[in-house]
């Protein structure tokens, strides 16, 4: 929230509810992801975080696929292309070069290799391509090159690849949902509506 925005302003004008939306389609899926932008973006204007529209052109997506040898999947192709915000509740890797770029999973964290075996599929690993750098941390987002399903990379406990969701479309909402619960303050709401979709397992490794 910035000095100029009083509580009673709160949360911004066109902010959506914290809840799941009705998404018949694609179209009503970028109108949502755009009005969760602009709210997440009024809370941190101003601020070397706030998030910024910059699409991505169809020759840096087909680039950016020459050089993995798959196509993106067809949600994620379609965020970069309409929208291309990187700076969220966690933060998305770029098209093009830069300090985390959409890459296969063995190039964005080489260490693996040294992961014991008892905690990794390595073929499994050779498959992902990491989309979301998550908080930073070195755990990661990653998509399957054939099936387009969205596997968490944690690098700290245990397994090191966990199965999260179908398709990266999956992760954006669920990604949309956590920015909300930054505008309305409340962690707890966007949690139980992630548990109640896709398990308190999966929230209990996401988040915890």
């Amino acid at each position: 929230m910035t000095d100029q925005t009083t509580p009673e302003q709160w949360p911004p004008a066109g902010c959506p509810p914290l809840a799941w939306p009705d998404l018949p389609d694609q179209a009503a899926r970028l109108s949502w992801y755009l009005a969760v932008i602009g709210a997440y973006g009024a809370l941190w204007e101003g601020h070397v975080n706030e998030p910024e529209l910059t699409p991505v052109s169809e020759e840096a997506l087909v680039a950016l696929e020459q050089r993995l040898g798959c196509a993106l999947p067809p949600s994620l192709r379609d965020y970069h292309r309409q929208l291309g915000v990187l700076s969220l509740a966690e933060i998305l890797c770029s098209v093009g070069p830069g300090h985390t770029p959409i890459q296969p999973l063995l190039e964005a964290y080489p260490g693996i290799v040294d992961i014991p075996e008892s905690d990794l599929d390595l073929a499994l690993a050779h498959q992902l391509v990491a989309f979301g750098d998550y908080l930073g941390n070195g755990n990661l987002f990653c998509f399957h090159r054939e099936s387009g399903a969205v596997y968490y990379f944690d690098h700290d406990t245990g397994t090191a690849l966990t199965r999260f969701f179908d398709s990266p479309e999956e992760y954006l909402d669920a990604l949309m949902l956590l920015c909300l619960a930054e505008v309305y303050e409340d962690d707890d709401i966007a949690e139980a509506l992630i548990s109640q979709r896709y398990g308190e397992d999966l929230v209990r490794k996401w988040r915890y």
